[in-house]
């Protein structure tokens, strides 16, 4: 039920005749009761689609889960992953994970005006599939889907699956459709672009508003949504080549707003700025090292492991990663298992490197690999260098463009001996993580490193949902010296200091998206 690309981590229908600007739907009759005001954010470089089907990077996640909604999400604001109900109300699984039942929320609308029931559900699972890009692994294991009534789905897997229902509640899990905006704008095999890549027809606070793609994107409040409504009456996401234009914008009070993006250093800047206030969350997203297992130099268990031992990865994190990064001791992200079933073994040795540098590094040069388009992964790896060159062991820094990184990576022997990556899991579940990461069929075990009895370990625990498997899963990728997570890197924002309600809408999991309809006007 998984794929090579999991990690890493949309309406009306045009048959109705419905008004509005393009992409976008005509709200209802009732009065709104969002502000009359919009919010000027910005996207730093275009966005992929926001098709809730495809959309699996990151910032175009702001407009998909801003239109679309699942049955579960996650209470935001809060670092603990708290499953809440989005357009369910109850669930319930069998004793082995294989059968999920939900009430469904009632009194709920499409933004095209179809009412939504139980229909919508295998209809939204079924072009998910159809669609079968990166998230559609998380409706890969379903076998039937069946509705006793409008109000109650119950979802029959083929195997037990513990991590279910937070695939469901993912910013990435399947987002319920209108049965009826599918029928007039089906899946086309081998086409470009869809009806859904500018449109939407879901369920969410705002609806889509006039896109254009490479130059803004803007949302507009859903005024039937059957929950607490946009502050916002309206927000728009400008796109900027630049980080020093957004500065600037933000400066001068042509931004309201910035969502991730910020390096240490801009961080740092926008912070003095006392028209703006700047966020730091918690978050899951880990900068990890890896070790190439064919590398000649570490390839031997032993090596690795005591080149691991002599980092000092609390000083690198904080030199290299600063106030948008806190140094971590554990090995699966923060939050995903028991902090003290989750901790490092390798002991630290000060020693280690001026032991590795006189006997099995001797004459051996290390290369650190990374890429080019992620600033963070580069001053890693330059200080990483600039540590072990200064202790003796040669060490280069080596920056690779975009779409060369994962195939250099592929090189065998001949691929950089470690590597920075900063990744998140899809949803709060240590399978989200340990599979991806941990096993060759993962897609995000990057030098295809394969530790005897990990995969199964793995595959029995997400099955059973015991703790105790994953927390001996920890140990044995701690053992290995395969990979080391180095620090939790922060959710990042910059607001406008009339802008409020940024604390009570960040994700748990996702970095670089908002809950925007929580965002008001401070005086409200």
């Amino acid at each position: 039920m998984k794929n090579l690309l999991r990690l890493t981590a949309l309406a009306t229908v045009s048959a109705l005749a419905l008004t509005g600007c393009s992409g976008g739907s005509t709200p209802g009759g009732s009065t709104a009761s969002a502000a009359d005001t919009t919010l000027n954010l910005a996207f730093l470089g275009d966005i992929p689609p926001p098709d809730p089907d495809t959309a699996y990077d990151g910032a175009e996640l702001n407009l998909a889960n801003s239109a679309y909604e699942g049955l579960l999400g996650y209470q935001s604001g809060q670092s603990e992953a708290e499953l809440v109900g989005k357009l369910a109300t109850e669930w319930e699984a069998n004793d082995d994970n294989t059968v999920f039942t939900f009430t469904l929320r009632e009194d709920v609308t499409f933004h095209d005006g179809t009412p939504f029931d139980s229909s919508a559900v295998q209809a939204s699972f079924d072009r998910r599939t159809a669609i079968d890009e990166g998230p559609a692994y998380m409706v890969g294991g379903v076998t039937k889907v069946e509705t006793p009534s409008p109000n109650e789905v119950v979802i029959t897997l083929e195997a037990p699956n513990s991590s279910f229902l937070d695939l469901l509640a993912s910013p990435f899990g399947p987002k319920m459709i209108s049965p009826q905006a599918l029928e007039a704008h089906p899946v086309e095999a081998g086409a470009d672009t869809d009806w859904f890549d500018t449109h939407d027809a879901g369920t969410g606070p705002f609806t889509y508003g006039d896109f254009q793609p490479g130059v803004a994107y803007e949302l507009e409040a859903f005024d039937d949504y059957w929950g607490e409504p946009a502050g916002y009456q309206a927000v728009r996401f400008d796109v900027m080549s630049s980080m020093s234009t957004i500065q600037l914008k933000l400066g001068n009070g042509e931004l309201d707003g910035l969502i991730g993006y910020s390096d240490d250093a801009s961080f740092r800047e926008l912070s003095k700025d006392q028209d703006l206030e700047a966020y730091a969350f918690p978050s899951m997203q880990t900068p990890a090292l890896f070790v190439n297992p064919k590398s000649a130099a570490l390839g031997d268990q032993e090596t690795r492991v005591q080149l691991l031992s002599g980092i000092d990865f609390p000083a690198l994190a904080e030199k290299a990663l600063g106030e948008t990064a806190e140094p971590t001791d554990e090995v699966f992200p923060k939050n995903l298992l028991p902090a003290e079933s989750n901790k490092q073994v390798i002991e630290p040795d000060p020693e280690a490197l001026d032991t590795l540098a006189a006997g099995a590094l001797s004459g051996r040069t290390i290369s650190c690999g990374y890429a080019e388009s992620t600033p963070a992964a580069q001053v890693l790896c330059d200080n990483l260098a600039a540590v072990l060159n200064g202790a003796g062991i040669k060490t280069k820094s080596v920056g690779f463009a975009a779409g060369a990184y994962y195939e250099a990576l592929a090189k065998g022997a001949s691929a950089p001996d470690v590597t920075f990556f900063t990744g998140f899991p899809d949803t709060a579940h240590p399978d989200a993580w340990g599979f991806v990461f941990y096993t060759p069929g993962g897609g995000l075990d990057l030098f295809g490193a394969d530790v005897p009895g990990l995969a199964d370990l793995l595959a029995e625990a997400v099955e059973t949902n015991d703790l105790q498997a994953y927390a001996e899963a920890a140990r044995m990728v701690s053992e290995s010296g395969l990979w080391y997570s180095v620090a939790t890197k922060k959710g990042t924002a910059v607001f406008a200091d009339d802008v409020a309600g940024v604390d009570e809408s960040w994700h748990p999991v996702i970095t670089d998206m908002l809950e925007l309809s929580q965002l008001r006007p401070a005086s409200d």
